[in-house]
């Protein structure tokens, strides 16, 4: 017998701060099937359906609120992700200079764009030859409601509020999973 999923517990806890026990109840259904060691498929079928419950139980901007919190969350268990970028922009002078250098060298999967305050950063997945980075959905074929998308804007905004040193808006605007060719973020620097 396996361990439940972290980021279940996480989600169970979020929703319910958000939206009330009995919303949790209903969101969470079949969870105690999908442990740590759960293949990988059937945890993405999972996260498809409880996507869904959240959409019909939750107005637009709780469940929002709650996947951007789940993201939180994500980035603190990722924290290794953002010192490195951390360390990565303290390289440089500037914000500036490490935006320019990142938007001419980007690392492999992502690129970067600027117009004027706005950064627009893009994920693609496909180039790992997966339809999303996060291994709770990866490996569905099916989409995914962008709402569960909206945990990644979470992790964004805490990544460039910690390369950047204050804090950001980030705005999703398109995602893989939810049926586009890669993810995009606008980050209101």
């Amino acid at each position: 017998m396996g361990k439940k999923h972290g980021m279940l517990i996480a989600l169970e806890k979020i929703v319910e701060q958000f939206a009330g026990e009995e919303v949790m109840k209903k969101v969470r259904e079949g969870s105690e099937d999908i442990l740590e060691n759960t293949d990988s498929k059937e945890k993405a079928l999972w996260m498809r359906g409880a996507m869904e419950r959240l959409d019909k139980l939750v107005d637009e901007g709780t469940r929002f609120r709650i996947m951007e919190n789940c993201g939180f969350g994500c980035a603190q268990m990722n924290r290794g992700a953002i010192d490195e970028a951390v360390t990565k922009r303290k390289k440089f002078k500037t914000a500036d200079e490490f935006i320019e250098a990142e938007q001419k060298k980007p690392a492999k999967g992502t690129r970067l764009l600027r117009e004027g305050s706005v950064l627009y950063q893009y994920y693609t997945p496909q180039s790992y030859g997966v339809r999303c980075y996060c291994e709770m959905v990866a490996a569905t074929e099916e989409n995914i409601s962008p709402t569960y998308c909206h945990c990644s804007k979470g992790f964004v905004k805490k990544l460039w509020e910690a390369v950047l040193e204050k804090p950001v808006e980030v705005d999703l605007i398109q995602s893989a999973i939810s049926g586009a060719k890669e993810c995009k973020f606008a980050i209101h620097i």
